[in-house]
């Protein structure tokens, strides 16, 4: 056995997208839909860096990760989230997981994990990042069938088959309404290539940044992951947030959505956006939303439209030379695999 690590760019890619479609994401794809999809979240996106282990040419270990401009007290700092951490069990004695995140721990930038396995989230601790507050995961249920097949394809995918027989009850009779702060409000939606900078940041202790290179990379995502949408919210011309979701089709079993992240200039305009964006996403078909917060008004609103809490997902840090950060956190990653299915 001769492993070896090596920077994506290095490995032979085949044995990576076999990995990751087959046995990471566990996905029944052909070879074209496992093509493209492995070209665009790998190869077409910006600030992205992968670790391989390989023995003798097959990759048997991965670590995934993106860098981001997050504003943190106020400043511009780069951020690694990191994402597809995976070994083949029969190398895991051998350490090459672990040698895969000490060799991006070594790298400058803080990092940030938001959920992972239950392997990720009892090793973290051992190697002494800190843990921040939770993010909460939150089900807006619509209608009866869509919810049942949210639920499966979560925890029991082989019932997907059952839950076709689920009545397609209705469990949301009415939204309520939110209103937009000021007359001079609107909403459009946007399309590659339109304006991504918002004027001003909530005053989060840690946020991630937008811009249009993260944006559209999300518009240009395959067919095989649905539409992400992305809404921009004006006040009297000044663009003030962005919201991005992704809406699916589910065979037989009606359309689900996740509202990726909410991204706002100030925290009194979250619960009009929410609401313009769960309007949109329910006008558009979905059955089921499911959306996460860190941050206690994007909390309070969510619960105020109606929206169920499930269980929580752990977010650690690893300071890497900078302090841990305290305060008002709005931890709603963006790599597309927590687009997929949240963990």
């Amino acid at each position: 056995m001769s492993i070896a690590f090596l920077p994506l760019r290095e490995a032979d890619s085949d044995s990576v997208r076999d990995l990751l479609v087959g046995t990471v994401w566990k996905r029944d794809w052909s070879k074209d839909t496992a093509e493209g999809y492995f070209a665009w979240r790998y190869r077409a996106r910006e600030n992205g860096d992968t670790l391989v282990a390989s023995d003798q040419g097959r990759c048997v270990g991965i670590l995934d990760s993106f860098t981001r401009t997050y504003c943190i007290a106020g400043r511009p700092q780069t951020v690694r989230e990191t994402c597809d951490w995976f070994c083949l069990p029969e190398y895991r004695a051998f350490g090459v997981g672990l040698h895969l995140m000490r060799r991006m721990m070594a790298k400058p930038e803080p990092i940030l994990v938001i959920g992972g396995s239950s392997y990720t989230r009892d090793l973290l601790p051992r190697l002494k990042w800190a843990r921040l507050s939770d993010v909460n995961n939150y089900l807006l249920g619509i209608n009866a069938r869509t919810v049942a097949a949210v639920a499966a394809l979560k925890r029991w995918p082989a019932a997907m088959g059952v839950v076709r027989a689920v009545p397609s009850i209705p469990l949301l009779w009415r939204l309520p309404k939110r209103p937009a702060p000021s007359a001079g409000c609107k909403i459009h939606l946007r399309v590659a290539g339109e304006a991504a900078e918002v004027g001003a940041i909530a005053p989060y202790a840690v946020a991630p940044t937008l811009d249009s290179g993260v944006l559209d990379w999300l518009a240009h995502a395959p067919p095989v992951l649905g539409e992400f949408i992305q809404l921009s919210f004006y006040r009297d011309g000044e663009l003030i947030g962005i919201s991005i979701s992704r809406l699916e089709e589910l065979p037989a079993c009606g359309r689900f959505a996740k509202i990726v992240h909410l991204h706002a200039a100030r925290l009194d305009t979250i619960d009009w956006m929410l609401g313009a964006t769960v309007n949109h996403l329910i006008e558009r078909g979905a059955g089921a939303i499911l959306s996460r917060a860190s941050c206690p008004e994007t909390a309070a609103s969510l619960s105020g439209l109606g929206f169920w809490r499930l269980p929580p997902s752990p977010a650690h840090w690893w300071p890497a030379k900078g302090l841990t950060p305290t305060g008002l956190l709005n931890l709603t990653a963006l790599q597309a695999d927590d687009a997929l299915l949240f963990t």
